[in-house]
């Protein structure tokens, strides 16, 4: 919950349409709904008004006199109310101006002003908000004119519960119709960032190191966007590119040096004599060959980095070929160090998606480590085991020997850059630093351990184990990358 809320935070386009379309309408709303209050409140104030006024004229109507006294006819008299239900109380006062009360409440309040013509006022009796009208017509009486001064109130409930009427309507209105227009917001707002929802999704769905170019597909308002991220990748490219090609210079450049040297000391050695120049001869070609070694290793790192794999241009590749292959490579110095190569395949292991070069740094690497530190400090006369099968679709390759195997609490630092178990021994230190950026680029996991921690407790030698990832099967007509 707490993650979908900082989704649709304040920070995301999402949460900063819905609060600049929510914000505005909240206060257009608001804004209606006050002017709606005021107006209705004045003209329901005006026909309440205008009612009171009819009232008024038609007592002028019910007037008559008997033997010169003033009378009036309330039988029929009643003042209809909009909205009242039963609720408004009626109060009024005739007076003659020349004499006195002729009926009605002579407590009801004069009005406050003259009576020139109609005066609507406020007023309190009895405990009641009353709105009132005066007026005054004239009437003859007993061949005499007087004038006739009318008053007719009427409690403000049924005005009030007419207002609330309304505007709770018209605010559950005002509801029903924001709950649609945030819906109907949603939706559009999710309509309107799919294209950049899809274009997030396509991004995620790519390996690190797919720097092919966007497809422009979306609207045109953020063409710009994709324009500046394919050129991000596009510059991005072009400077893995500069890098992998500074890596073949400095090969060139470093290989040739060196294999000279390496020639001048051994022609140099076949034809000398002196003990002290050809032990420092000697010294000389082991120098070179070490160097020689670490400069290959370093270039075979450098271009396993995950970050500048480039897994367009992969392939199916069959691993069982590739270890045979890396076995070929490497028997000769096996058996020259009196050890062993065996090789076993269980059934026929899956082909996995990958760069059939780097797979093979991968195995010889395996082949090359178990060879030189299998022994520990001393050399390995063992066997060097590789076994590869298939588990629940996967392809699994060990390459394990039968040595004195390794510390368990140096078992991480294995694929460090230049960290060597064994100091004494020859190496640069990067072989399972590069198996590990191999198998990192092909998204298998590598393990190491000893034998004895998943096997019998007295067996012994160290064991390299990875497992490459289940290829899923393409859907009928798709395209495929690897052939």
């Amino acid at each position: 919950m707490l993650e979908r809320l900082k989704k649709w935070g304040p920070s995301s386009i999402r949460g900063r349409l819905l609060i600049w379309i929510g914000l505005p309408f909240t206060g257009l709303a608001l804004a209606t709904l006050g002017l709606s209050h005021v107006l209705l409140a004045r003209q329901i104030n005006e026909t309440f008004d205008d009612m009171l006024l009819n009232a008024a004229n038609r007592l002028e109507r019910r007037l008559y006199t008997v033997d010169g006294e003033l009378h009036i006819n309330m039988h029929y008299f009643s003042v209809s109310t909009l909205g009242s239900r039963g609720e408004g109380k009626i109060f009024y006062r005739i007076r003659d101006i020349s004499g006195g009360i002729v009926a009605g409440f002579p407590g009801l309040g004069d009005p406050p002003g003259p009576l020139d013509e109609p005066l609507f006022y406020d007023v309190a009796y009895a405990g009641n908000e009353l709105r009132a009208v005066a007026l005054t017509f004239p009437f003859n009486r007993s061949r005499t004119h007087t004038n006739i001064e009318v008053i007719v109130a009427e409690s403000k409930e049924a005005r009030h519960t007419l207002l609330n009427d309304f505007m709770l309507t018209l605010s559950s209105l005002m509801v029903v119709t924001g709950i649609l227009a945030i819906t109907l917001a949603l939706f559009a707002i999710y309509r309107g960032l799919a294209p950049l929802t899809a274009i997030s999704r396509a991004l995620g769905r790519r390996s690190p190191n797919d720097l092919h170019p966007i497809a422009d597909g979306a609207p045109r308002e953020i063409h710009p966007l994709i324009s500046s991220i394919n050129q991000l990748m596009q510059r991005i490219r072009r400077s893995i590119e500069s890098t992998q090609q500074l890596n073949a210079d400095v090969s060139h450049q470093l290989r040739t040096p060196i294999s000279e040297l390496r020639a001048l000391t051994e022609i140099s050695l076949k034809t000398t004599r002196e003990a002290d120049t050809r032990a420092n001869l000697s010294e000389m070609q082991r120098i070179a060959e070490h160097a020689s070694h670490t400069v290959q290793q370093l270039l075979k790192y450098a271009k396993t980095r995950s970050e500048l794999f480039d897994d367009t241009h992969l392939k199916k590749v069959d691993l069982v070929a590739i270890c045979r292959q890396a076995c070929n490579q490497t028997v000769t110095a096996i058996y020259q160090k009196g050890q062993e190569l065996s090789f076993e395949q269980a059934g026929q292991p899956p082909k996995v998606l990958g760069d059939p070069i780097m797979l093979l740094w991968m195995v010889t690497n395996l082949i090359e480590n178990a060879s030189v530190h299998a022994g520990g400090g001393h050399t390995y006369k063992g066997s060097i085991d590789i076994h590869i099968a298939e588990e629940a679709g996967r392809a699994v390759l060990t390459v394990s020997d039968h040595g004195v195997g390794v510390a368990p609490e140096t078992l991480g630092q294995l694929t460090e850059r230049f960290y060597r178990h064994n100091p004494q021994t020859p190496g640069s230190g990067l072989g399972l630093a590069i198996v590990e950026q191999v198998a990192t680029a092909h998204a298998a996991t590598l393990s190491l351990y000893n034998r004895a921690d998943h096997g019998p407790p007295n067996a012994s030698g160290l064991v390299a184990r990875l497992e490459f990832p289940a290829r899923a099967p393409a859907p009928p007509g798709a395209p495929s990358r690897a052939s």
